[in-house]
């Protein structure tokens, strides 16, 4: 992981850098003065059989819940917003599922991509919809070397888990083209104490096996100042939904079946100091629930984006963006389809202190009235390249998802949109050198105010959507890096995370006035060490989760895990081989993400992978 990624430190902006500009995607422009953290490549080589939810609880300040082991639904939320203001985005299309708000983290494999990145608080004005939160960003970036390679991976575990990935490379100086290909199966019928039963006997998860396959491709052209994206990612999974804890053995006949398909063409060209930039997508998403009765979900969006930035010089740049998109959501009780809008006016002033930002954007939508959201950041280099300070202000908006509105029974067409504001406050000392090596700090604090917060919540014998009336959330992180050189070419690196977040009901009219929401820790803490050769390297992960409560205020346990991993690299004259290998939960603590849904104790794993 990285502290902080300063995109000024690297280089400003310039209308010299042709190349440079018309590459750069609209996002990461215009997020240069929020705060970042960036997965280590390491730990996705290391943890690669994984979900991205799997490694997000392991590495990240990001509250993960589950409901169980490997393949089981898992979202994600950003300081102490729900996993709704989480927007995902790959290669800057938001994946977020059109019918629950939320994405999936389980049905993204945690090495299919070269970059991921966690924007706190990402400006909604510029984001659009539901990033109350923040955003992870999603990559595959091309590469216009002559370079051509095939590569396969595997991976054995402990419950019967396996994943086998095929992918190749090939690229020259106008074309860059990624594929993969991955199958991944397990069984998790691993064993847990079940507290809930008389006596707390130890039991067997059964009926939880899982199947996913899927194939991913990145396809990039460059001729002259024009480029060309075209993206396909398509993936599919069978899961058995396993029982829950409580008095007896877990009993389920519950099954879904998930897939999903996403394209995208974009293209962009630099006209003198104009960057424009045309990108359409389409996104199908099905679901199919099964226990005794069937349950199908199905939405199609055709997202549509146009965008022109102009450099007046190479301080100042202005930006223009306008998307369209049809959305359409068909289930069992309901089909709907909408049509929404967007324009975002966004100006970006680098002068040599630092960084400026501002934004406006505004959507309409057949159903709803958006409000116009607006935010303003800066980043001070206050001494370069060695401390910067950074302060946001910025608005958010969510609109209620077609399951919220239209689900029967249970959906609420009445319901109010999302709206608030939040705030950000932060210091980064990006390097301080002494003969105890080299130490990075990054210090935030933050708060945020929703208005209309929206949560499913049981009603008698169903679940439904209610406006729970105003909340906050507000807290401190803190993350530091330091690395030590002991040898030549071999180095320790150390990272300490740790998060407060007070994220609790401020409605007076409420009988939970100042409760904390359901499922918010107050503290997280992550320790990740690694020593790192030239071939080989070793790791320690520490994460601690304190205790929290369901939506029915009762207690969830908090949790302490502790994980080992290492990692062997060494060439033939015919390939390169990476080895890889780990312990999860090494203590084999019984813990749970979420009330009465076991997680997996001690596993083991075991990889391999092949470059040719």
């Amino acid at each position: 992981m990285s502290v902080n990624i300063q995109a000024q430190n690297i280089g400003k902006d310039t209308v010299q850098l042709n190349t440079i500009d018309i590459v750069a995607p609209r996002l990461k422009h215009f997020s240069s003065t929020e705060k970042k953290i960036k997965v280590d490549s390491i730990i996705l080589q290391k943890y690669e059989g994984k979900d991205l939810a799997g490694i997000l609880q392991k590495v990240s300040l990001l509250n993960v819940s589950s409901n169980g082991s490997q393949g089981a639904l898992s979202t994600v939320s950003i300081r102490g917003a729900s996993a709704t203001h989480t927007s995902v985005n790959w290669n800057g299309v938001p994946v977020n599922s059109l019918t629950t708000g939320s994405a999936d983290l389980s049905l993204i494999g945690a090495g299919s991509f070269d970059d991921v990145q966690i924007v706190y608080g990402a400006v909604g004005s510029l984001y659009g919809s539901g990033t109350m939160g923040g955003a992870i960003e999603l990559s595959n970036t091309p590469n216009w070397k002559d370079e051509s390679s095939l590569g396969l991976q595997s991976e054995f575990g402990s419950f019967s888990n396996y994943k086998t990935k095929l992918y190749g490379k090939y690229s020259n100086n106008w074309i860059s083209y990624t594929a993969q290909a991955f199958f991944q199966y397990g069984k998790n019928d691993f064993t847990y104490t079940d507290k809930y039963d008389f006596g707390s006997p130890t039991e067997r998860l059964t009926h939880n096996e899982n199947r996913a396959y899927g194939t991913i491709h990145d396809l990039h052209f460059k001729f002259d100042k024009h480029f060309i994206d075209l993206g396909a990612w398509y993936q599919a999974k069978k899961k058995n939904i396993a029982g829950i804890m409580g008095i007896g053995e877990p009993r389920s006949s519950q099954q879904q079946r998930d897939s999903s398909l996403k394209v995208y063409l974009g293209w962009k060209t630099l006209v003198g100091k104009f960057r424009v930039e045309l990108k359409s997508a389409y996104l199908y998403d099905y679901l199919k629930y099964t226990n005794g009765y069937l349950s199908e979900i199905s939405s199609e969006r055709i997202l549509n984006d146009a965008n022109i930035r102009y450099y007046h010089n190479s301080k100042f740049s202005l930006d223009i963006n306008a998307k369209y998109s049809w959305l359409k959501g068909q289930t069992n009780n309901y089909e709907k389809e909408e049509y929404e809008s967007r324009i975002t006016l966004a100006g970006k002033y680098t002068p040599k202190f630092g960084t400026f930002i501002i934004t406006i954007g505004k959507e309409w939508n057949t159903e709803i009235n958006p409000p116009e959201m607006y935010s303003f950041s800066s980043l001070w280099n206050v001494i370069p390249k060695f401390l910067d300070v950074r302060a946001k202000w910025g608005t958010h908006f969510r609109r209620p998802t077609f399951n919220e509105r239209y689900w029967q029974p249970g959906g609420n067409e009445e319901i109010k949109a999302e709206e608030g504001w939040n705030a950000e406050l932060g210091l980064t000392i990006l390097s301080l050198v002494s003969n105890f090596g080299k130490i990075s700090t990054d210090v935030a604090v933050y708060q945020s105010k929703n208005k209309n917060a929206i949560s499913w919540q049981p009603t008698g014998s169903h679940w439904s959507p209610l406006n729970t009336g105003q909340m906050i959330s507000k807290g401190l992180e803190m993350e530091v890096k330091h690395s030590l050189a002991v040898g030549s070419k071999k180095y320790m690196q150390t990272m300490f995370k740790y998060a407060y977040n007070d994220a609790y009901n401020n409605d007076k009219s409420s009988a939970d006035y100042k409760q904390t929401i359901a499922y918010r820790p107050h503290h997280i803490t992550k320790i990740l060490n690694d020593f790192i050769s030239e071939k080989w390297n070793a790791g320690v992960i520490a994460t601690f989760r304190s205790n929290t409560k369901n939506w029915e205020e009762q207690k969830v346990d908090g949790n302490f895990l502790l994980d080992v991993n290492g990692g062997y690299q060494f060439k033939t004259e015919y390939a390169k081989f990476s080895l890889t290998g780990r312990i999860e939960n090494i203590l084999d603590k019984s813990y749970e993400l979420v009330k009465y849904y076991p997680m997996p104790g001690r596993a083991y794993y075991l990889g391999v992978n092949v470059i040719f």
